[in-house]
């Protein structure tokens, strides 16, 4: 197994920032030239359900933040410059960042209050997303598609908890989606056929073989393994990261974070020349004891890797 060590190389000036950051992307639809990672923050603190839309330009370390009007659970890139469109609190909305402004799409989840959007990806025709459970102990929360073209919701996986990272994988006559449900620490291998209905079903590794809570996830270069990021919420000072082969659910490469236990999100990024992987970390719910031995806790890490090429990024979605 191959070992890194991941080293700061963003520090959110406010705490509002470093509560929960998720959703990592590197832009590749934004009108500049320098590199930009987008990412959200999905809640400002544990009494403050509002979050925001972030740029890091990779270049200058500095950091735009665009406060949006509830919880953001994750964003993909449109196929209209700078604008994104948002899984926010239970709807989809644009976001142009030129001009910071929201447009409804009309897109909303059926009536549950207790669900609100998480994870989503953009995928051939359309996107995945999922929900979660806003106290984190009810299986009701799932997985969604939506057909850009007609605009159509349809659900796909029932009786999550927390639908996070995901990884999907067009084939002859279907695809095949990797996803992960956070908290029975679950990374499931779905087979699917044309309509994207579930065929059959897998566990890539068993629950008990992770050393915390698998959240979000990036496919490796290749695509024959997966990068999964780990959330910690006991009293540890290292946050962990792992790349896990789909064929066995073999640990190939662990990724370690000094002083930030609560791992939320991998993005495989091309910086200085070489492929690097930079992971997000959050507070979220850290009492201060915790937090005295985690002074990194929501800070933005960057590690070397073993690969040379970066892996395929997900479609603009065309809306």
């Amino acid at each position: 197994m191959h070992l890194f060590v991941a080293r700061p190389i963003y520090r959110p000036d406010s705490e509002e920032l470093r509560f929960l950051p998720e959703c990592p992307r590197m832009l590749r639809n934004l009108p500049g030239r320098a590199p930009v990672l987008g990412w959200v923050s999905i809640q400002h603190a544990a009494a403050t359900p509002v979050g925001s839309v972030n740029l890091l330009n990779l270049t200058t370390g500095r950091n735009q933040s665009f406060a949006l009007p509830g919880r953001p659970g994750f964003f993909v890139e449109t196929d209209r410059p700078g604008v994104l469109l948002i899984g926010l609190e239970r709807r989809l909305v644009l976001f142009d960042l030129a001009s910071a402004r929201l447009t409804e799409t009309g897109v909303s989840l059926p009536d549950d209050e207790r669900v609100i959007i998480n994870d989503g990806l953009a995928i051939p025709g359309g996107l995945l997303f999922g929900t979660k459970h806003l106290e984190f102990c009810e299986p009701i929360a799932a997985l969604y598609h939506l057909d850009a073209a007609t605009k159509k919701l349809t659900q796909l996986v029932t009786g999550e908890i927390c639908s996070n990272g995901k990884y999907f994988v067009p084939e002859a006559g279907g695809a095949v989606l990797i996803e992960i449900d956070s908290l029975p620490k679950t990374i499931t291998h779905y087979r699917l056929d044309k309509n994207l209905r579930v065929l059959e079903a897998s566990l890539v590794v068993a629950p008990n073989a992770l050393p915390a809570f698998p959240d979000g996830l990036r496919p490796a270069p290749g695509g024959a393994s997966v990068v999964v990021a780990l959330y910690n919420p006991e009293a540890t000072d290292t946050g962990f990261a792992q790349e896990i082969r789909l064929a066995d659910g073999a640990i190939l490469t662990e990724w370690l974070l000094p002083g930030s236990p609560r791992v939320t999100c991998p993005e495989f990024v091309w910086l200085d020349g070489r492929v690097r992987l930079i992971f997000t970390t959050a507070t979220e719910g850290m009492p201060p004891e915790i937090r005295a031995i985690a002074p990194e806790a929501g800070t933005m890490f960057c590690a070397d890797t073993g690969f040379d090429a970066l892996p395929e990024a997900p479609p603009l979605l065309a809306w």
